[in-house]
């Protein structure tokens, strides 16, 4: 048996259309020319519609908060619409940046006096901005396919005690860094401490603090105005 649908579609099933999916209700009369039908036609389609709207809200998830101002990410917006929180790269805003500066230092070199080294008579300051979640300390060896530390420290002068991955600096929730040795030869030292931190232990840094690594390396914490 067959029936029709409010479109005119001729059907073997009577109860949707198996042509254009419309509802057909049982009716095997032809459809209205004169509109009737044609609203029919178009309720039972806005009731599909409906229907598959509540059906996909239910099944998206949840959009993400932003975790510095906690409005909600609209789609895959790489910036929240609330505070501008890059979440692609995680960087706060509002906040100050950091940056690393590193420097020969010979009161440090001095203290430990490595025999069989000299402290470097020149070492030009360098300057490297902290712009991501990790960014490691260590002497790049130009090998292919190896990788090289952010915080790169392999140009002339180039201290021997650093390691080929000496430590890293990771950012807090609240935009500043903690330091970790990654079981470098030679340790890691913080500030004043003569004791190196454990190699795997995150130690929080504050502005101006110092991170001793190597023979005369020490590398200080600067925040810098955004």
């Amino acid at each position: 048996m067959t029936a029709v649908c409010p479109s005119g579609h001729v059907s073997e099933s009577e109860d949707y259309c198996d042509q254009c999916g419309a509802r057909i209700g049982g009716s095997t009369d032809a459809p209205d020319v004169g509109g009737g039908t044609s609203g029919g036609a178009a309720a039972a389609a806005g009731g599909g519609t409906s229907a598959a709207a509540g059906a996909a809200s239910e099944s998206a998830p949840p959009a993400e908060p932003c975790p510095q101002c906690g409005a909600s990410r609209s789609g895959d917006d790489r910036f929240c619409e609330g505070c501008g929180y890059d979440f692609v790269s995680g960087a706060p805003v509002g906040v100050a940046a950091w940056e690393a500066v590193t420097a020969a230092d010979r009161d440090y070199f001095d203290r430990y006096a490595v025999e069989g080294l000299t402290f470097p008579s020149t070492y030009p300051e360098r300057r490297f901005p902290l712009t991501g979640e990790a960014m490691r300390i260590g002497r790049g060896r130009s090998r292919p396919g190896e990788q090289v530390p952010e915080i790169d420290l392999a140009s002339s002068p180039e201290d021997p005690g650093i390691s080929h991955m000496h430590a890293v600096l990771r950012r807090q929730a609240d935009g500043s860094y903690a330091v970790l040795d990654l079981g470098s030869t030679n340790g890691t030292l913080v500030n004043d401490d003569p004791a190196p931190i454990g190699a795997g232990v995150e130690v929080p840094l504050a502005d101006g603090d110092r991170i001793r690594v190597g023979a005369w390396t020490t590398i200080t914490l600067r925040r810098v105005a955004s």
